[in-house]
């Protein structure tokens, strides 16, 4: 599932932009599935995934210790998949980039989402105010928290997305 969605302009020529790809990014013949996440691959690259420059495509993850807290040390709280397109449009290099995330956390947020709404539901129909305001405790700790991070996660893997590929 698509997070976000960014257009970057590089520097770069189109070439120039692989070849950064290719230095910070271990190839891997394919990405951890998404429905498990969890990608640990041994390697000091910041970056695992597969590379297409004939297609002018990629597909990139950051990998995970095979920890759990490390994991969380470092920021890693989930798996977000990037997938990019080169193209050149009148000599500027255009990158579209997608965020991606796997659908083990998709499923998560879906069910961390619905469940007090189903139950807010429930409560207005029995007219129970007072359990509908026990649900902001549920509303701040499993919604807006992981929410939160997310978002955080996300902006700090578009800064090195951007810094990868010499974006503007």
């Amino acid at each position: 599932m698509t997070v976000r969605t960014r257009t970057y302009q590089s520097k770069n020529n189109y070439q120039d932009v692989f070849t950064r790809v290719r230095l910070d990014v271990e190839r891997v013949a394919t990405l951890a599935n998404p429905m498990l996440g969890n990608l640990t691959v041994d390697t000091n690259k910041p970056w695992v995934g597969r590379i297409n420059s004939s297609e002018g495509t990629f597909e990139i993850l950051q990998p995970n210790p095979s920890v759990l807290p490390l994991r969380f040390l470092e920021g890693n709280f989930f798996d977000i998949f990037v997938d990019g397109e080169v193209s050149v449009d009148n000599d500027k290099t255009l990158i579209e980039v997608k965020f991606k995330l796997g659908w083990f956390y998709v499923l998560i947020f879906l069910l961390v989402y619905l469940f007090p709404i189903m139950l807010t539901v429930q409560f207005l129909s029995q007219g129970d105010w007072d359990s509908i305001k026990g649900l902001t405790f549920w509303f701040l700790v499993f919604d807006v928290i992981p929410t939160l991070l997310l978002i955080v996660q996300l902006n700090r893997i578009e800064n090195k997305v951007a810094d990868l590929l010499g974006a503007e």
